[in-house]
């Protein structure tokens, strides 16, 4: 019976890290790279984002292009998913901490995970 636990729990970390959690939001156990590597860039519009992820907790503006800023956890623990937008689609997501993934890019890492 043991096993059995152990062996869903396992199949259902795997799960919540791969995918992005209930649609497009991560989560606080959301693996950063996994998830920048694999968003749909230039395909989702901004308000399929709000809609599946529920508002930003703030915008912002970056070089004149609209930001949707998701802020996940608290303290030392705390991140930030920016969704950059650009002609109504999500063109980059960058993500912030204090580890060491701090201001990883979706389009970067895309780029070189596609050489």
């Amino acid at each position: 019976m043991k096993l059995a636990e152990i062996s869903f729990s396992i199949l259902l970390i795997f799960l919540f890290s791969c995918t992005p959690a209930g649609g497009l939001k991560p989560s606080i156990y959301t693996n950063p790279i996994s998830y920048l590597e694999n968003f749909p860039l230039n395909k989702v519009t901004e308000s399929e984002m709000i809609k599946k992820s529920g508002p930003p907790n703030r915008t912002a503006e970056l070089d004149g292009k609209k930001m949707l800023v998701y802020e996940l956890g608290e303290g030392y623990g705390e991140r930030t998913f920016s969704y950059i937008l650009s002609n109504g689609k999500i063109s980059d997501v960058i993500y912030n901490d204090s580890g060491p993934y701090n201001g990883s890019q979706a389009a970067v890492l895309q780029k070189e995970k596609n050489k």
